[in-house]
């Protein structure tokens, strides 16, 4: 039960097309869900180095501006010290480019690095507690999608500096999301460093299955799960962020056509993908459900779980990361 609704509130994080879903897919609503706790990774991906700040001594107090992707000219006093962060994407980035130290609160979804334990939440992403925020004196908040413009004009009526960073439709978004963090927090050498990498690591995976070894390759069909059950079928459409990806990885996405987030089922069981991409711990509730299980993916194990809580539904630098598991996937499994 919790390990969908996870799943449905990341797709809801990153992406604002659903309310709120209960179990497997059982129920709908508009609320947001109460956080889960980290399931155990079953595909373990490289750890990406933490890059020491860069900040000196000197350069702390003096007043700097930031272009964000979306054009704003955020003013800062100085290098923020007391940073808030409203997104579990937000707080891997800062902690990702050695920002970390500085994150005072955060929201009740921000559950990795581990360190995130130890810092004070402030509540929901599109409700949080003001005065809870208040409370940590921050100099700079950054929030992601579901941050309410709301929430935004309270804090900045504060006189408190408010950053957005919006969900993107494609990697160099992601890319250009991490380099605005990096100017944000003082850390714009690391930031830039560390879209290079992400954005290196996506090319070369690219660029590894494009020689000859693989000129006679076809893609696999795919279809990524986001919601499932009674209540119907969600997934990630051509033109997602994640349908994306899984057409640059190397799958067919079954529901490159579709707009939004939902499938006809009829549609689902007529395109009976060879591979099915699904959440960590929720491939056996999949297959045991009525109406999945004679789909091939399904008769052939080939529903596969990853870590897409973590490394794919939050848009951030980990998203290179799974991008090489399904690149992988998708040009050495054989297929039925």
């Amino acid at each position: 039960m919790k390990n969908v609704t996870k799943k449905l509130w990341a797709f809801l994080l990153c992406f604002g097309m659903l309310a709120g879903m209960a179990a497997c897919g059982k129920g709908v609503d508009g609320e947001e869900p109460t956080p889960s706790p980290v399931v155990g990774a079953t595909q373990t991906p490289k750890a990406t180095p933490t890059i020491e700040p860069e900040i000196g001594s000197a350069d702390v107090d003096l007043p700097y501006s930031v272009t964000l992707p979306d054009k704003t000219v955020l003013e800062l006093a100085g290098i923020p010290q007391r940073i808030v962060s409203m997104g579990p994407n937000i707080t891997d980035m800062l902690f990702a480019l050695g920002a970390g130290e500085r994150v005072v609160g955060r929201t009740d979804y921000c559950d990795t690095p581990a360190e995130t334990a130890n810092i004070p939440s402030v509540g929901t992403i599109s409700k949080p507690d003001i005065e809870a925020i208040l409370a940590l004196e921050p100099d700079l908040i950054i929030g992601s999608i579901h941050f309410s413009e709301e929430t935004r004009k309270q804090l900045k009526d504060l006189g408190i500096p408010v950053a957005v960073l919006y969900d993107s439709k494609n990697m160099d978004g992601v890319y250009d999301m991490i380099r605005a963090l990096g100017e944000l927090t003082g850390q714009k050498e690391a930031g830039d460093t560390l879209a290079e990498q992400a954005e290196q690591t996506v090319n070369d995976t690219i660029a590894k299955y494009s020689g000859e070894e693989y000129a006679d390759f076809e893609a696999p069909t795919v279809y990524y799960v986001v919601g499932f059950g009674e209540y119907g079928d969600y997934t990630a459409g051509g033109s997602t962020f994640i349908g994306q990806l899984l057409t640059a990885a190397g799958g067919k996405n079954i529901a490159q056509e579709v707009e939004g987030w939902m499938i006809d089922h009829e549609t689902l069981l007529e395109a009976d993908p060879q591979i099915i991409i699904i959440g960590e711990g929720q491939a056996e509730s999949f297959c045991a459900t009525p109406g999945y299980e004679e789909l091939s993916a399904v008769k052939n194990n080939m529903v596969v779980e990853f870590d897409t809580y973590h490394m794919l539904d939050r848009q951030s630098h980990k998203n290179a990361e799974i991008f090489v598991q399904l690149a992988e996937l998708f040009h050495t499994q054989p297929m039925q």
